[in-house]
């Protein structure tokens, strides 16, 4: 089943993928024609287009340097490649509307029939998106969510809590990335550190091979450190990356809960997609809670922010998500609101909170261009 889905989704990626890429390629020969470098833009193109298939190629084997580099070139291209393709489709929509409806002045209109001028401010407008994109993925924010819980408990009216989803440590996201973000939550002083799955990207290996965990050694929040599987653990090689981050002091909750004292429970499901991937579904949200608990503050870390109805019959006062990364990549914020009941942020439904998060790291691209990447932090108040 893992197989079969996955072939059916790269087979429609990569239609999509070369055909957007030969209509780019084939607006760029008309603009260059009769150019010198016409050669040289053939050869640059396709070499670019290329590196995106082999990089994932590369990127799923044994962890090299080359493999890192030519990744890096063909998931950068990607976000070129979507900002070249949205320039040109904005702009023949904008011809054929002037064509039927005149509207734009004689200066105006020589530069989107200027075919050359047309591509050359496409790419420019294109690279311009990536560079902002690459620098605003790198520069994550604190979301700070204050919540109230209707309870109350003897010895805990506050809680702070720090969740973090989607970091994608692999070969995109690397050594630096995490050291940063173990440094930024360390410096929230948090009483308990969730992280709400896609820790790793589908390649566990090169997290092994740069020893990315021993970071997380340093997070010492007096409640513990926990975690849920994504979707991505299970694309890759979930027994992988779970046995070897738990060496580090992360405590994986797989279908399960666990009582860690001070009247909090927190429950962990394995991520929804497993069944594809692993061949057996996850326990349903009853077998993992059982009656409502409320007698005790309840998390629910659930990677994809899906069976709202199922966490409020379950009593959760809080449940944590991520995996939409809010679309990540412009325009695609507008389709994640429209898949997700919610794709981002705080919404309450009865006496259960639920937050999604944009996420940490990033998927493919490097790139944001939608939102910024974030880190939340939760004070939890108890009346």
């Amino acid at each position: 089943m893992k197989y079969y889905a996955m072939i059916i989704f790269f087979s429609v990626f990569l239609t999509v993928y070369f055909f957007g890429n030969w209509f780019i390629y084939s607006r760029g020969v008309k603009a260059f024609e009769g150019a010198s470098f016409l050669t040289f833009y053939k050869w640059s193109f396709w070499i670019l287009a290329l590196s995106f298939v082999v990089g994932q190629i590369l990127e799923r084997g044994e962890p090299t340097i080359t493999g890192k580099i030519i990744t890096h070139i063909g998931s950068i291209w990607l976000a070129v490649l979507l900002y070249i393709l949205l320039s040109m489709l904005l702009t023949d929509i904008v011809r054929v509307v002037d064509y039927f409806l005149p509207f734009l002045p004689e200066k105006i209109l020589s530069g989107f029939t200027n075919a050359r001028v047309f591509f050359v401010a496409g790419l420019f407008i294109a690279t311009g998106m990536t560079i902002f994109g690459l620098i605003n993925a790198r520069n994550p924010k604190i979301t700070q969510v204050d919540i109230t819980i209707d309870k109350t408990f003897p010895g805990l009216s506050q809680l702070k809590i720090v969740m973090v989803s989607d970091i994608h440590m692999g070969a995109m996201i690397a050594n630096s990335r995490v050291e940063d973000m173990i440094e930024k939550i360390n410096q929230l002083n948090p009483d308990l550190v969730l992280f709400a799955g896609d820790l790793v990207d589908h390649n566990p290996l090169y997290v092994k091979a740069d020893e990315m965990g021993k970071h997380f050694l340093k997070l010492t929040p007096r409640l513990g450190v926990y975690a849920v599987t994504g979707n991505h653990e299970y694309i890759g090689h979930p027994e992988i990356s779970v046995e070897y981050l738990q060496q580090f002091g992360i405590k994986y909750l797989r279908d399960t809960i666990i009582d860690i004292g001070n009247n909090i429970v927190i429950a962990g499901r394995d991520d929804k997609d497993k069944v594809q991937f692993a061949g057996s579904p996850r326990k349903k949200l009853e077998q993992i809670i059982g009656e409502k608990q409320d007698e005790k503050f309840v998390i629910l870390m659930d990677h994809q922010p899906v069976d709202y109805t199922e966490a409020e019959k379950r009593g959760v006062d809080l449940m944590v998500s991520g995996h939409t990364h809010k679309g990540q990549l412009w325009p695609f914020g507008y389709i994640t609101s429209l898949v997700y009941e919610n794709d981002y942020g705080l919404v309450k439904k009865g006496n259960t909170n639920y937050y999604t998060s944009s996420g940490y790291g990033t998927w493919g691209p490097p790139v944001r261009t939608g939102n910024r990447p974030e880190i939340v932090v939760f004070n939890v108040s108890f009346k």
